[in-house]
């Protein structure tokens, strides 16, 4: 009943929805222009942003562990873990699952991940569901539901319980705000300047030079001037060239004009939005002052504040969605693993490790474990260690000896 008044309602009127935005948005622009997800995606920042942002998820694995109240642990022989690091479903990898949910949040709003089989209490599948063909729908007795238009033209709805649902922002938990509806804006401005730049590089859209000539011509005589003129000076061969010009004509080279500057440096502006839009560093855009030193401590910063927050969004998300209740009261739960987009260089990586170790932190085999690298046999890796230096601050204030006792 809800289905069919549902999809009654979006065939015979149009639906605004924040997925959908074009049809009341585009008109309000300042610059005239209509901006949609394909022709954001020809705009380099916008297209950077999202690029960074959809990778950073989709290299980043999922494990599954479990909280016994003793202690946190890794499990790895829960049946999730097959669908979360081998293979979601039968036509994508998890990293593209990932990357193409992130990719429909940023997009439209939404990144909706149906869930296979939870109804049967067996999750067999994660399918990402298409942000920009589902229109979020509230029934009068509360309950949400997502209207999706599949591949092969069919309109099916699902329960919010049947999938995880992902917006990028959100007012009420369920609609979803894209990237490219709240920078909409500033990639019509850009998209505008794009056009521009076009029509600024092809053939006569602007002269380069006036050729002036003493005496009034006629067209052809003005056709067969810039044509011999091109022929013998236009191009790479003939770069550096001297010109020679007889009957007393003159050329005149035209510079680049203060507005055409302007032009070059609003698109340069255009980066810098994007990057307080989206939250994505300016050097991860190919922009700003490239200093290896500047560029490692925004990269941590990108990982705390725009990425962190995405990543628990997804961790009690899918949580929450993936597990059953029983499941849950025992202390399962999902964890994204952020060491692979912290991860540095080589010297970085053992100073870290180095750390983690003498502080009884990780042991060997965790330290081999983010390298990829199997345990040692015989368990010989799973002893902690702590530096025989530390001891209790009590201890210090009377003077003991830390190595007293020991040989």
């Amino acid at each position: 009943m809800i289905f069919g008044r549902a999809v009654s309602r979006l065939r015979n009127e149009t639906v605004l929805t924040l997925q959908s935005t074009d049809g009341w948005l585009s008109s309000a622009l300042s610059s005239g222009q209509s901006v949609s997800r394909d022709s954001a995606m020809r705009l380099s920042a916008y297209f950077g942003a999202c690029r960074v942002l959809s990778d950073s998820m989709g290299k980043l694995p999922i494990h599954v562990f479990r909280d016994t109240g003793k202690g946190k642990k890794h499990v790895t022989d829960h049946p999730l873990n097959y669908l979360l690091n081998t293979r979601p479903n039968a036509r994508m990898s998890p990293f593209m699952m990932k990357k193409v949910t992130e990719l429909s949040a940023l997009n439209h709003g939404l990144g909706l991940i149906y869930v296979g089989g939870a109804n049967s209490g067996r999750i067999n599948e994660l399918l990402p569901l298409p942000g920009w063909l589902t229109t979020p729908y509230r029934h009068s007795d509360g309950s949400i539901w997502y209207i999706v238009q599949l591949e092969t033209g069919e309109m099916r709805k699902f329960s919010i319980d049947e999938v995880c649902v992902l917006p990028y922002l959100s007012y009420d938990g369920y609609t979803g705000l894209s990237l490219l509806s709240a920078a909409r804006e500033a990639l019509g401005t850009d998209q505008a300047a794009q056009g521009y730049a076009g029509k600024f590089y092809a053939n006569g859209a602007r002269p380069i030079g006036v050729i002036e000539a003493p005496n009034k011509a006629d067209e052809a005589s003005k056709t067969k001037i810039r044509e011999s003129f091109e022929r013998l000076n236009a191009g790479i061969d003939n770069a550096f060239r001297v010109a020679i010009f007889d009957m007393g004509m003159k050329y005149t080279q035209l510079s680049l004009g203060q507005k055409d500057a302007q032009f070059i440096e609003s698109r340069q502006f255009t980066v810098e939005e994007m990057s307080r839009f989206s939250g994505v560093p300016l050097f991860k855009l190919a922009a700003g002052k490239q200093a290896y030193n500047s560029n490692e401590q925004q990269g941590i910063e990108y990982v705390v504040n725009t990425l962190q927050p995405i990543v628990t969004q997804w961790e009690q998300e899918m949580t929450y969605k993936l597990f059953t209740a029983s499941e849950i009261a025992k202390g399962y739960y999902l964890k994204i693993n952020m060491a692979a987009e912290m991860r540095g260089d080589n010297a970085a990586r053992a100073a870290y490790y180095e750390k983690m170790e003498s502080f009884g932190i990780y042991n060997v085999d965790e330290c081999r474990g983010l390298e990829d690298l199997p345990p040692l046999p015989n368990n010989a890796g799973q002893t902690h260690f702590i530096t025989r230096n530390l001891m209790p601050l009590e201890q210090a204030a009377k003077g003991a000896d830390p190595n007293a006792g020991q040989t």
